[in-house]
């Protein structure tokens, strides 16, 4: 070979290697853009949450355990983030707790600023029943109405979906219903109504606060649904009078549990069903709770229960375990595809001043059902300081002075720092999921 041919083949060697070599560069910066892209599209999807502390949870033990269990509960909050095209439906079952609605209030509020506002979810006219009820709620009445509470077992009403239910044997009776939330826009478009469906039973007329009729169900007819009716109204509106009408004179009563109150659009329907002393057998001997549940078409159930049961301390219910798995099995019967995230009782005392180490045994059993059924659960007693954190609470003017039922205050604390658990895990869940 010549030389100029050696060094012609030279040059054109190099030439070939500044090649591969710039071509191994823009794959090189391609991959690390879309690194830097994926990883900034990651981000906008995260949750960044902030809210009020007092200093008194700990922050390693605020969390979901077994966050693994509820990846499709994940995947649809991630889903409804970016596309808007989910509707999640979550049913948070609990005692006095969460009747007040002060805890789920603030949950609900956050996950629809986060995911979407769907409705306030379903309601129940608990002072209509005698009771108290969420703040965010009006009920009255023109008439006098018979009540029922979970926990009233020797009262001959059965009990639905909400917990409470009332009835009447008049006609005309009116049961009003309003939205009064100063934070969220609670109008609605659908209305279900829950109530004890026969021949027996009054029709109803949904008319708005003008007294326009914008709906109306009949009491029996055929329907693929067990005690409950649903009516797309045709108006939006944020309150309705819901009124008994007698078509034929069979029809001698309205008895109803529950009603659930929808916009139409996608987001997160956060459901409440709280009563006051409720304890995990109360809601297994409610004849219509569970199967009334799947109207809800609910993704995720949380069940805080467990506080009334600490209060029978030295005398410990001993087939708590097995009212635990009653309730969860008659869920999962009537919502197979479901997920349950139990929630363990905070520190109180009994007697207003006593420690009470009912609720560190409740809590193992908790704890204990959860593990060996593979289900999630949130330790709220660890995460509000564990043992004698009651005291402390107390002094932080959060605990009431009957030291079992926190403030307003404290169980909006609670709300955040539950919510802030849950996003932790859906945190951890976005930039490993597998689409």
């Amino acid at each position: 070979m010549k030389r100029g041919e050696r060094g012609k083949n030279k040059i054109g060697t190099n030439s070939g290697r500044r090649i591969r070599v710039a071509r191994t560069m823009h794959l090189s910066f391609t991959i690390v853009l879309l690194l830097i892209s994926a990883s900034l599209t990651c981000a906008q999807h995260l949750i960044e949450f902030t809210y009020k502390s007092y200093g008194l949870e700990k922050e390693d033990d605020n969390v979901i355990h077994n966050a693994a269990y509820l990846e499709d509960f994940f995947e649809d909050l991630y889903n409804q983030k970016i596309s808007g095209n989910r509707k999640i439906s979550i049913i948070h079952i609990g005692d006095s707790h969460i009747q007040a609605d002060f805890l789920t209030t603030i949950v609900r509020r956050n996950f629809q600023k986060n995911f979407g506002n769907a409705g306030r979810g379903l309601v129940v006219p608990a002072r209509v029943a005698g009771t108290n009820e969420p703040f965010n709620i009006i009920s009255r009445s023109n008439t006098k109405w018979d009540s029922k509470r979970i926990t009233q077992l020797d009262q001959p009403l059965p009990i639905g979906v909400g917990g409470i239910t009332i009835e009447t044997g008049l006609p005309k009776s009116k049961l009003e219903v309003y939205m009064n939330d100063l934070w969220l826009d609670y109008s609605f478009k659908t209305l279900t109504l829950f109530f004890k469906k026969d021949y027996n039973s009054f029709d109803f007329s949904i008319r708005d606060t003008a007294n326009h009729v914008i709906g109306f169900i009949n009491s029996f007819r055929s329907e693929p649904f067990v005690n409950h009716s649903q009516v797309i109204l045709t108006d939006t509106v944020s309150g309705v009078i819901i009124e008994t009408y007698q078509s034929n004179p069979s029809q001698n009563h309205a008895t109803i549990f529950g009603i659930n109150l929808e916009n139409g659009k996608n987001g997160v329907l956060y459901h409440a069903i709280g009563v006051n002393g409720a304890k995990y057998s109360h809601y297994n001997a409610a004849p219509y709770f569970s199967k009334q549940t799947s109207a809800l078409e609910p993704q995720v159930f949380i069940i805080s229960l467990g506080t009334n049961e600490s209060m029978d301390y030295p005398y410990l219910d001993k087939n708590f375990l097995q009212h635990i798995d009653k309730l969860i099995s008659s869920l999962r019967s009537a919502n197979p595809s479901a997920k349950f995230i139990l929630v363990t009782p905070p520190d109180a005392f009994r007697q207003k001043i006593k420690p009470n180490p009912g609720i560190g045994l409740i809590r193992e059993q908790i704890i204990t059902y959860a593990v060996e059924n593979g289900l999630a659960f949130y330790d709220m007693y660890k995460a509000l300081g564990g043992s004698n954190a009651a005291a402390i609470w107390r002094r932080a003017g959060l605990l009431r002075a009957d030291g079992v039922h926190f403030t307003k205050e404290g169980y909006e604390y609670q709300g955040n720092l539950f919510f802030n658990a849950l996003m932790k895990s859906y945190n951890q869940y976005v930039p490993l999921r597998h689409p």
